[in-house]
């Protein structure tokens, strides 16, 4: 089943922070201050291959979320690079199903 629960473990306590999952450390966690959205990404810099983006800045472009690295920027809802539209950061669904939050990871 592609679905799988977030742990409450795994939710980020703090708004506008950046956190590795503990259940899946390859997964970076981010929950928007002002939609209070969660956005879930894969861990790694889709420039430099490098595995840990929780250096990375969240800035808002009007109301859109979006991961600063180096010179580019990724729409956190659809990880496209808006400087290098053939660049994208892998991002993983999420949804509110049965009073929980769950992600899509079709290799589960």
């Amino acid at each position: 089943m592609p679905w799988i629960p977030l742990p409450p473990a795994d939710l980020p306590s703090l708004p506008a922070h950046l956190q590795c999952s503990r259940t899946y450390p390859d997964l970076l966690l981010y929950r928007d201050p002002y939609s209070c959205r969660l956005y879930v990404l894969h861990n790694r810099n889709p420039l430099s291959a490098k595995r840990d983006l929780t250096d990375a800045t969240v800035i808002h472009l009007g109301e859109h979320p979006v991961l600063a690295i180096d010179d580019a920027h990724f729409a956190l809802a659809t990880g496209d690079c808006l400087e290098l539209p053939s660049m994208t950061l892998p991002v993983v669904p999420t949804r509110h199903w049965n009073d929980q939050l769950e992600i899509y990871l079709p290799s589960h």
